[in-house]
């Protein structure tokens, strides 16, 4: 078989975005003599991915807003057209609608890929967005999914394949030298850490997060909380963080690239999302062997160590603040966690040539009218 050529839509090459993350795990393991993927993302947001994608002979498009559709669809024509590709692999919903129309006449094979168990992140957005999702799904032939919850969220009884969140597990193995070297640059001490990563947005459940710490914070002085991420919250959580009196025990850090490093200074993991699609930071903070508290909204398939403890969002602050101290009095044993994480589907192993094969079976299953066969 020739090359398979991709276009891979993405919101963005943000090295904290999750999809970024997603997309850019499977294509880093991938065989670039057997698949040329081009990106499109519809953020112009500075990242080393992209030169790391280009040095590899393939391209980043960046679309203009899709306020100005008609430069929008001129854009998407225009990348359809000089691609000749095989597959478009929609990573970013509705947003894309533009794009997977116009796909829709000249690409064979269109993927439709659900990274959330939500279609917004407001009850507003969610409500506008259901409205377009059946002429999105339209545009599909094929479906994916980063977990069950995540597909059955999205397309309902229709079939689809899970394609699931993998990391390069080496990159988050438990280092003590490490561990020592973060902790002494960001003035520890022996404090205990709790930490989350994530976006700051509504659907992170960050209010409810200050709250819970909050209680912990009063029955144990030696913890502080680390928020690692950025997003639409950052200025009114910071408020309520001051209006609470606790800016020297709860630091938000920010958007950061030293991620892998932040973990291993970290004790427990901590994420009370209102939904999750995955929840990939929950993988990686696995991957270093810690216990993670997190909501009930994360699927199951991401506890690959069994140190996941999950909660209702409906049980009170003080239940999710005695998980956390339970948690911080263990004594996780890493080297196990390690293990099970690399014989689980969740590591970058092979990942690139089992994203070869799925792109390989569509097409082969195409008939001559585009139409693939569940």
């Amino acid at each position: 078989m020739d090359k398979i050529k991709v276009l891979m839509l993405v919101p963005n090459l943000r090295v904290s975005n999750g999809v970024a993350t997603f997309s850019m795990n499977y294509y880093r393991t991938m065989d670039h003599g057997s698949v040329k993927m081009d990106f499109v993302t519809y953020r112009d947001i500075e990242s080393p991915y992209i030169d790391e994608i280009r040095e590899n002979g393939d391209e980043v498009y960046v679309l203009p807003p899709v306020k100005n559709i008609v430069a929008h669809c001129k854009e998407c024509v225009s990348v359809i057209r000089s691609g000749c590709y095989d597959i478009i692999h929609d990573n970013s919903l509705l947003i894309t609608l533009p794009m997977m129309l116009i796909a829709k006449k000249h690409i064979g094979i269109r993927v439709l890929h659900s990274h959330s168990a939500r279609l917004g992140e407001t009850a507003k957005n969610e409500k506008r967005n259901k409205l377009f999702l059946p002429i999105l799904l339209n545009t599909a032939n094929c479906y994916a999914a980063c977990s069950t919850k995540a597909g059955r969220s999205l397309f309902g009884d229709h079939p689809f394949t899970v394609i699931p969140n993998v990391i390069h597990a080496e990159s988050f193995r438990f280092d003590e030298k490490t561990r020592e070297s973060v902790r002494a640059r960001e003035n520890c001490g022996t404090q205990k850490i709790v930490g989350t990563v994530g976006r700051l947005t509504d659907a992170k459940n960050p209010y409810f997060a200050i709250d819970v710490m909050e209680d912990v914070l009063k029955r144990d002085d030696s913890v502080v909380y680390w928020w690692i991420g950025s997003g639409a919250l950052d200025q009114p959580v910071a408020e309520y963080v001051r209006a609470k009196g606790l800016e020297d025990r709860i630091r938000l850090f920010g958007s950061r690239t030293d991620v892998t490093e932040l973990l291993q200074a970290i004790d427990v993991f901590f994420m009370p999302s209102k939904n999750e699609g995955f929840g990939l930071a929950c993988l990686e903070a696995s991957a270093t062997g810690l216990p993670c508290v997190v909501s009930d909204q994360f699927p199951a398939e991401v506890n690959v160590t069994g140190q996941v403890r999950f909660l209702s969002l409906l049980k009170r602050k003080e239940e999710w603040a005695d998980a956390l101290l339970e948690a911080l009095d263990c004594k996780p044993d890493r080297d196990a966690a390690y293990a099970r994480l690399l014989n689980s589907a969740c590591t970058d192993t092979d990942a690139g040539k089992k994203l070869y094969e799925f792109y390989r079976k569509l097409l082969e299953r195409q008939d001559e009218k585009g139409v693939i066969p569940c």
